[in-house]
């Protein structure tokens, strides 16, 4: 008690800082991509962080401290899953009926679907957020609203739809709202295209379906991961390659090999890139179907990159394969991959810096995590 009354005698800025300090996550480790859509599932399925209970547990203690330090808390929010007798969702419309004002603190939000986009599209219109993740949006049908009014009205900029199976309209229609998306993450969950009423034939989906959908940000996005959860069988949604070449502000692309090549010539990926790419990051889900080792795009983005791609600086990529050696017939040790001499002076013509790991993928931990490049809104460029 008596360090609790030391702390209300501080004035109020000197507790926020304090609080900003306790609150801050000392972890360093970063993120790959093909790992998010697994730690965005944690997150909406455990208990929140200690650190989160501690500050709600302050809110409690006065008055002062709950008008104090309620924006904080309320600034980067995940909400769990629904359980049997567990609707955290619910309470937290409760919550925002009781005091609407806990809206005008939210910048970022992590929020599962758990039966419609009707649960959390209000979530699109809080005034001062700016990245929201959403998991689990499979509808096959739009929201229907009384007019188009609300459609390029949101602030979101930031937007990270997670094991997403919505079919084309339904997805179009979602991503009409934010007024200028600068970033997204879209994780294709394909198979649920399949689904259809009665006698209709179903609609697999396809790179040029979600790139229909992105037609209003093609200006202003800026970056672009495209994903799909792990793999129930090998194959699933193999098509034509995805086409940006047309999305003028694309510096940065995180994207899995076989959207990226598809089942055409891989050599020829280059031309569907845009001449604003920084940064491509590439990512092989499907061993089964190619291996990084028999993919020629490389060879094709080398070629090409002078004249089509100057601005790109930074390619990484990652391939669960393993490479046997034909002496010992034994698999070598995986890890940093060295490209052979002509590719890494090819690489260093073009002014390329290329980052290579070959070795199966290891589950995320989270407490090693720098999770605040999923709790928070990503930085703006100057």
């Amino acid at each position: 008690m008596l360090h609790m009354a030391r702390l209300l005698d501080l004035p109020d800025e000197l507790i926020l800082l304090i609080v900003d300090h306790v609150q801050a996550d000392t972890t360093q480790t970063s993120l790959p991509f093909y790992n998010r859509g697994d730690v965005y599932e944690c997150l909406v399925e455990q208990n929140p962080p200690q650190r989160i209970k501690d500050l709600r547990s302050l809110c409690l203690v006065s008055t002062r401290l709950n008008n104090l330090l309620k924006p904080t808390l309320y600034r980067n929010i995940c909400v769990r899953k629904d359980g049997f007798r567990n609707h955290p969702q619910d309470r937290l419309n409760w919550s925002f009926e009781n005091d609407p004002k806990l809206e005008e603190y939210i910048i970022s939000a992590i929020v599962p679907c758990n039966h419609s986009i009707s649960d959390v599209y209000r979530f699109f219109w809080f005034p001062n957020i700016q990245a929201l993740s959403i998991l689990g949006f499979n509808d096959w049908e739009p929201l229907e609203f009384e007019d188009d009014s609300h459609v390029g009205t949101s602030p979101v900029t930031a937007l990270n739809l997670i094991d997403c199976g919505a079919h084309e309209e339904a997805l179009a229609t979602v991503l009409s709202w934010p007024t200028a998306l600068e970033v997204l993450h879209y994780d294709a969950n394909q198979g649920e295209w399949d689904g259809h009423y009665g006698d209709e034939p179903a609609k697999s989906w396809t790179c040029a379906a979600f790139v229909r959908t992105l037609q209003p940000h093609k200006a202003t996005l800026r970056e672009l991961t495209l994903s799909r959860p792990w793999l129930v069988h090998e194959g699933l949604g193999n098509g034509p390659r995805i086409d940006l070449h047309d999305f003028t502000a694309l510096t940065t692309l995180r994207i899995y090999q076989v959207f990226l090549c598809g089942v055409e010539d891989s050599l020829e990926a280059w031309s569907s890139l845009p001449r604003s790419l920084e940064r491509l990051d590439v990512f092989y889900d499907d061993s089964d179907l190619t291996r990084f080792d028999e993919d020629d795009f490389l060879r094709g983005l080398l070629a090409h990159k002078k004249d089509h791609l100057p601005h790109l600086r930074t390619v990484s990529i990652h391939s669960p394969e393993q490479t046997c050696d034909d002496d010992t017939e034994e698999f070598e040790s995986t890890g940093q991959w060295t490209p052979p001499s002509p590719l890494a002076q090819a690489f260093k013509t073009a002014g390329v810096d290329v980052d290579i790991l070959l070795g199966p993928v290891e589950p995320p931990k989270l407490e090693e995590l720098d999770l605040r490049e999923l709790l928070e809104p990503p930085r703006k460029r100057r």
